[in-house]
């Protein structure tokens, strides 16, 4: 990697072009194709040239930057319409459809429930407005009790109680007056008898009788007297008392009223007022669901973000990728297709593990399309994963890999994405060395030699290897430009 530093870009891929075709020098993989098919399937002529040392991997071509298309609408998306695969879209185009009616018997569905949501909405603040003008009333008679027995009270306890004492204390005197001058009728009226000699016995049984009925009369006013003392005392004692407590008891229970007036109507207004808010809340909520629900609307239709091909699925899902049908049901976010930037396209490849320690990042890239093989771009390695994976990812036995990717130097316009590719990863360029194919160098007791030819015959050379790539091996010593091996065993 240290001659890759001191090489120029320009002079970089020179180098690599002439190693790899041998255009020029007619010496590496392209030298085999150069010579005669009978030269080259027996003897092979050694030449100095370039050699590149590196890893070859496989890999495929990728846009950097992917459109994925999906469903976006949280709906049961039903495929209708989808464009063509691999055809060419521009910026705004449809290019997939899914069933609208679902949606829209769904959207009419909610409408009528948020009609249904505010037509009893509006029942209830009706309510309210009834309920509390009847909390009003009720609180106006609570509060009309109360002051009502406030005068009850105070009139009893100011005017009519002492009023009804009143007029049972002068009804006592009046008692009292009357049955003294009735005493004082008798008893006159006894020391008239006693005074007076009646010559007629008649006029003498005439004041006996009135006297008889004075004395009624006084035994008459003595039980009003009693009886006016009796009611006297039983209305101080228990008259009064017993109707103040009552007024006083009935003030308190008008009191207790109004506050439960006052709670009642208060927790009746709370409840209407819960009722209307969760109404509210679900009517807001509703509104909410019809909004994005309809919102969905212009998601039946994808179009093209921006212009180029439209291939099918999830171009960066290697297993498992999607079938697509019409009819089918497409959950959120599922990628139905993808449209590449073309113009900016990488290589994806797989790094083995056991090569992990011989392809660092920023390493030198050659890249050679399989359908193309005369296309040479360079890039360099851009990203390697930091933790490997297995190759089949199911199986955990399988072999280690590192995702990897290539990013290229320049971009060609025959070079697409999805492209198979054979990615030669430069390790070094030996610069103007003996180098031959490796199926001229065999193997005994630990040496490495060749079959020269010489003078028309054929002999073993030993030789000293160096680097080799997967086809060229250089030779250190042993063997110098012109000479002639053979590239098979000739005692065979």
């Amino acid at each position: 990697m240290s001659n890759d530093k001191t090489i120029g870009v320009p002079v970089f891929l020179a180098a690599v072009s002439l190693a790899m075709l041998g255009v020029i020098t007619g010496c590496g993989p392209a030298a085999v194709g150069t010579d005669s098919s009978s030269n080259m399937d027996r003897i092979y002529t050694v030449r100095q040239s370039d050699l590149v040392v590196g890893t070859l991997l496989r890999g495929s071509a990728n846009a950097k930057e992917k459109h994925k298309l999906s469903a976006e609408a949280s709906f049961r998306n039903i495929l209708t319409w989808i464009q063509e695969e691999n055809t060419q879209v521009k910026k705004g185009d449809v290019v997939i459809k899914f069933e609208t009616q679902s949606l829209i018997d769904d959207i009419e569905a909610r409408k009528l429930k948020i009609e249904s949501q505010e037509k009893l909405l509006e029942i209830e603040r009706e309510e309210k407005r009834i309920l509390l003008s009847e909390n009003q009333s009720a609180l106006r008679s609570a509060a009309d009790a109360v002051t009502s027995a406030e005068e009850n009270y105070s009139r009893y306890y100011r005017y009519d109680g002492k009023n009804t004492k009143q007029g049972i204390e002068q009804g006592l005197e009046s008692s009292n007056k009357a049955l003294k001058q009735i005493q004082e009728e008798s008893q006159s009226m006894a020391d008239e008898i006693t005074t007076t000699i009646y010559d007629d016995e008649k006029a003498k049984d005439a004041a006996m009788e009135k006297l008889d009925t004075l004395k009624e009369n006084v035994k008459k006013r003595e039980r009003e007297c009693r009886d006016a003392e009796y009611q006297l005392r039983i209305f101080k004692k228990y008259t009064y008392p017993n109707a103040l407590t009552d007024k006083v008891n009935k003030l308190e229970q008008t009191k207790l009223d109004y506050e439960k007036v006052k709670i009642r109507t208060a927790s009746q207004v709370i409840q209407k007022d819960n009722t209307i808010q969760r109404l509210e809340n679900e009517l807001t909520k509703a509104r909410e669901e019809l909004a994005r629900v309809e919102s969905y609307m212009p998601m039946m239709e994808v179009r093209a973000p921006m212009d180029g091909i439209f291939v099918y699925g999830d171009v960066d899902e290697r297993r498992n990728r999607i079938t697509i049908e019409l009819g089918m049901e497409c959950g959120r976010k599922r990628v139905l297709a993808t449209i590449p930037e073309m113009d900016n396209l990488v290589v994806d490849f797989e790094l083995p593990e056991q090569f992990h320690h011989r392809v660092k990042k920023g390493a030198k890239v050659i890249i050679t399309p399989d359908s193309m093989p005369t296309l040479k771009l360079s890039g360099y390695v851009s990203e390697i994963a930091v933790v490997p994976v297995n190759q089949i990812h199911w199986d955990r036995s399988s072999p280690k890999i590192y995702n990897s990717v290539i990013t290229l130097d320049k971009q060609s316009d025959k070079f697409v994405s999805g492209m198979n590719v054979e990615v030669n990863v430069i390790e070094d360029v030996l610069e103007n060395v003996v180098n031959i194919p490796v199926e001229a160098v065999f193997e005994e007791d630990g040496e490495y030699f060749v079959y020269l030819k010489t003078d028309g015959s054929i002999k073993k050379a030993i030789v000293e290897l160096g680097k080799s790539t997967d086809q060229y091996v250089h030779i250190i010593k042993g063997l110098k430009a012109g000479d002639e091996v053979c590239l098979y065993s000739p005692y065979e």
